[in-house]
């Protein structure tokens, strides 16, 4: 029997975490993951395959679109002012729902953040890169049980709408590294800053089970750009290579990165640990620079992402 070009599907659709909807730039993925397990015989070979797990992972590039409503969503607190040993879906399940426009809606019962999006700031790019949430079992239910589905799937109108066209692009950011007589600030670059959030997670199994949750391990926070304008004192100034073999590099500085509309972004205790120089007929003199963050240990934040307030 032949195929008709009708029964293909195709075409967009948008993600819904919770109340909170999105919509992407290039298409969204999901990909569900049954585990198996082989079960061997040394005179017949593989006699079973079993399965062991069940994950399902939505990635998609948001459209960049620059709300509170987002950023809680691409920032969560707990990565924000992290506690190393927490879990990541909590005791309440979120549901994440993924609506085609062709009338389909594909309904993950318990899904949370397991990858940030980097964040490019530039006026000519968007703020955000890909972006990935992973859907466990509904909590305390067996995956064959009344109620444990990890998806469900049924015919439903599209009501998303179109993707708003406000907030995309257009900020200029300038930083500043530390505060007082003795910061240094970084008014251009030469293509933008790019803040990476690294989270280590480390999943949660059982035997009846198999993934229910995920704890916080640890997670890191860089940020990096060429900058313009920086004199080789001031970059030398600001490298920790003075120090002691075994000497903390934290300096107390925090680095800001702010503009007029668009975000304001703050690594806390920032040490630099990368800034090369360069000397050449046609090369830049400062080469790309590295930051990352540390907790303040006194209000426990490593890093917070918002939007900025006029004259930032």
């Amino acid at each position: 029997m032949a195929t008709t070009r009708q029964s293909i599907i195709r075409g967009p659709g948008t993600v819904k975490l919770g109340s909170v909807k999105f919509f992407d730039q290039s298409g969204i993925g999901a990909e569900i993951d049954s585990a198996t397990q082989d079960i061997q015989s040394s005179i017949s070979g593989k006699l079973d395959t079993i399965k062991t797990d069940q994950i399902g992972k939505i990635s998609l590039t948001p459209v960049g679109n620059l709300t509170k409503e987002l950023l809680d969503v691409f920032y969560p607190e707990y990565f924000k002012k992290p506690v190393l040993g927490q879990s990541i879906f909590g005791a309440d399940d979120t549901e994440l729902i993924v609506s085609s426009k062709a009338g389909t809606q594909v309904k993950f019962a318990a899904a949370a953040l397991t990858k940030c999006p980097e964040l490019y700031l530039s006026p000519v790019k968007t703020a955000f890169g890909s972006i990935e949430f992973t859907a466990l079992l509904p909590n305390g239910k067996l995956p064959d049980e009344e109620g444990g589905r990890l998806y469900t799937v049924a015919p439903a109108q599209y009501t998303d709408g179109e993707a708003p066209r406000n907030a995309l692009s257009g900020f200029h950011y300038k930083a500043t590294y530390g505060s007082g007589e003795g910061a240094v600030v970084i008014p251009d670059t030469l293509d933008g800053w790019t803040i990476s959030i690294e989270p280590q997670l480390d999943a949660v199994t059982t035997d009846s089970q198999g993934t229910i949750d995920y704890t916080l391990a640890g997670i890191n926070v860089t940020a990096k750009c060429t900058p313009l304008g920086l004199s080789e004192a001031e970059v030398l100034s600001m490298l920790p290579v003075l120090k002691g073999r075994g000497h903390s590099t934290i300096t107390n500085k925090d680095l800001v990165i702010s503009s007029e509309g668009g975000l304001t972004v703050t690594l806390k205790n920032a040490s630099l640990v990368t800034g090369p120089l360069n000397w050449g007929s046609t090369a830049l003199r400062v080469g790309e620079l590295g930051f990352t963050a540390h907790i303040d240990t006194t209000s426990g934040v490593l890093f917070s992402v918002d939007l900025a307030t006029p004259n930032s």
